[in-house]
């Protein structure tokens, strides 16, 4: 058969057409989290296993391993704390351990822990899981309740108690238990249930076992649609793993576990990563918790980033996870600490609108550890409030889109702090960025400075491609600038060096001090090919910030991004996004715009200055307990049985707004 050459060159156009696009990848689905090194504080000088949780009076709220179960208090974030109060003693030679807390829709908060007793061991002194309650916020607490007991031997005990409260108003107590193994080495989660806000609990069920190995450290959540209970545990029987790894148990809310528990083989035992780990990764003492944006976020303490797999020498890792608890991805490590230090039993809570705290147990193998406290921001996309800063080489005295121009946060790995922020009007792009330097590098061809990557286009690709543009700031007060560019017929583009005359029109301010430089920096649209600032559009944006040394470089980057200058891979890049100028608040999380309510019963009655889409009501838990559509300025929502929490309410221009609200007593 006789083809045509204009058939081939057709054929051949598409084939390459296919090809330059083939490098495309679907953009990155999950918050990353910045956490600030200003906010760390030690909690207890010693001490193991802190959990916290944010009361319906606002304040946080930490019990911990510390000579008996201790509690502290702060009224102002955490930057100030009660003296600890002994509330569980240790009785005669028993130790009360691993607390675990949670304050119920009626305003009752009990405290769980694990009395363990030493040796010698008798009958008389058994392994158990018990709890205090107090129903006046803190002030008195009641004596101890029975929740389980196990054997009198180490053995055979039972251990780490974590309570989870469903809408129906039924309490749990999930709990690491040896006791039905006294010929083995086994051990299953088990589930005790009360129905009287902790003062009398049931029998324990098993929830998930798998033979020969050892399922442990529960933590349960209820998935932000209510639908299901998912359990994170430690488990040391995956095929191929060397240790404990990360995983969850799950059940139906309509099911919650009447089916049986979750063995070896079951579809609902998984792995919490969304990329397989290598075979030696750790990933044990895991901890759950929900965000307000409906993401979860977990920890363990594991051997990422150490040279090591001996458990005394582990660190804490903080992952954010999809709706369901799955797919979890973003690793960060929010403890700086040596080779020769560990950070242990930790835990996440979730405060305020959407902050995260970490806790950990510091120290070094041999000695006390002390608690450790420190905030992240998880954030999933980057937005540009509209404004026009006083373009003087700080932003001290602008309004940028979050306060202080914290919007980025980088450096808690090596305790530096490097902050970047975004304002936008119609003629300029705005970026600053603070970052602290001790030693300033400005005199070789790779001086310390900051790249900003924008993907105008939101190519989400892993070359360059038209729309994307790189502009490194210099501390010498320079700056150099690229574009991406397709290459035709190619799947790969590359950067390109931009004009020096187009490049001049951004116009670069520093500030620099004996250790730090600060810099603004005006871009035009022009200079980025637009005639007009792209509200409404979907955009990428990435920094990276260069820290120069007589002999190496370091690099401070957002979780999961790629500073290769050949592949960019701008699809892991933070989506980007300018906020309508009428809109006037910053996103996705605003607190800024009047929204009023009311709480009337069991109903909240809310008012907004612009149409709301969607309310929901959300426990400090994480859980949404209510939710309804909505297309007006005022609506009346059921508060699903809570007497305090969030209110998350969607409005009409795409903005999100998170509140605090508590009913009355």
């Amino acid at each position: 058969m006789k083809v045509s050459t204009s058939a081939i060159l057709l054929c051949l156009a598409a084939m390459l057409s296919l090809g330059a696009s083939a490098a495309r990848k679907d953009a990155y689905d999950r918050s990353r989290i910045f956490w600030d090194t200003d906010t760390k504080k030690t909690l207890f000088n010693i001490g193991n296993y802190a959990r916290m949780i944010q009361l319906a009076d606002g304040r946080l709220m930490v019990a911990a391993e510390n000579g008996g179960i201790k509690v502290i208090y702060s009224e102002d974030g955490g930057k100030a704390w009660t003296p600890a109060e002994l509330i569980a003693p240790n009785p005669a030679n028993v130790h009360e351990c691993v607390p675990d807390l949670i304050q119920l829709t009626d305003g009752t908060i009990i405290v769980g822990y694990n009395p363990r007793p030493t040796e010698p061991y008798s009958e008389d002194r058994r392994f158990g899981i018990r709890c205090r309650r107090s129903t006046d916020n803190g002030a008195t607490w009641s004596d101890e309740i029975f929740i389980f007991d196990a054997r009198h031997t180490f053995a055979d005990g039972c251990w780490e108690p974590s309570f989870l409260e469903l809408p129906s108003g039924e309490l749990q107590c999930y709990f690491a238990n040896e006791n039905e193994y006294t010929s083995s080495g086994e051990q299953c989660i088990s589930m005790c249930r009360s129905f009287d806000k902790g003062l009398t609990w049931s029998a324990p069920v098993k929830v998930s076992f798998r033979q020969w190995t050892r399922d442990g450290m529960p933590v349960p959540i209820l998935t932000p649609d209510g639908r299901e209970i998912v359990v994170i545990i430690e488990d040391n029987g995956w095929p191929g793993s060397s240790g404990f790894i990360a995983t969850t148990v799950r059940t139906s809310l309509d099911d919650n576990w009447k089916s049986g528990y979750v063995d070896a083989g079951s579809s609902r035992r998984n792995k919490i990563f969304a990329t397989e780990p290598p075979a030696r990764h750790a990933a044990g003492a895991p901890y759950l918790r929900v965000l307000p944006s409906g993401e979860t976020v977990a920890s363990y303490q594991g051997n990422d980033n150490r040279s090591t797999n001996n458990m005394d020498y582990m660190n804490m890792s903080v992952l954010v996870g999809d709706s369901s608890a799955r797919n979890f991805k973003g690793l960060t490590q929010p403890f700086n600490i040596g080779e020769n230090y560990h950070s242990l039993w930790n835990s996440v809570a979730v405060v305020d609108t959407g902050t995260v705290v970490a806790l950990g147990s510091i120290g070094q193998p041999g000695s006390s550890n002390r608690i450790e406290m420190i905030k992240g921001y998880p954030r999933k996309n980057l937005i540009a409030r509209h404004g026009t800063p006083n373009l003087n080489g700080t932003a001290a005295k602008d309004t940028y889109s979050y306060p202080k121009g914290y919007q980025i946060i980088l450096g808690h790995e090596n305790n530096t702090r490097r902050t970047m922020d975004f304002l936008y009007d119609d003629r300029n792009l705005y970026f600053t960025a603070r970052c602290i330097d001790r030693d300033i590098i400005d005199d070789k061809a790779d001086n310390d400075g900051v790249t900003l990557y924008l993907d105008l286009e939101n190519a989400c690709d892993v070359y360059p491609r038209n729309g994307m543009f790189q502009i490194f700031f210099d501390v010498n007060g320079t700056l150099t600038m690229k574009h991406g560019e397709d290459l035709a017929g190619y799947e790969a583009g590359k950067w390109i060096a931009t004009d020096a005359e187009l490049a001049a029109g951004i116009q670069y301010e520093l500030k620099r001090g004996s250790t730090y430089y600060e810099i603004e920096a005006a871009i035009p649209w022009s200079v980025l090919g637009l005639d007009h600032a792209p509200t409404g559009r979907l955009m990428r944006a990435d920094v990276a910030v260069r820290n120069r040394h007589e002999s190496s470089i370091e690099y401070a980057t957002i979780v999961d991004t790629s500073t290769a200058s050949s592949k960019p891979n701008s699809w892991a890049w933070m989506g980007f996004l300018l906020l309508p100028a009428e809109s006037g608040v910053a996103a996705p999380a605003v607190d800024d715009r009047e929204l009023r309510i009311a709480c009337t019963g069991s109903e909240l009655s809310l008012s907004s200055p612009i149409a709301m889409s969607r309310v929901e009501i959300i426990t400090f838990d994480g859980a949404i307990v209510a939710s309804q559509s909505v297309n007006h300025t005022s609506c009346t929502i059921a508060t699903g049985g809570a007497a305090c929490g969030i209110v998350r309410v969607s409005y009409a221009d795409g903005t999100v707004q998170c509140t605090k609200w508590r009913g009355v007593r």
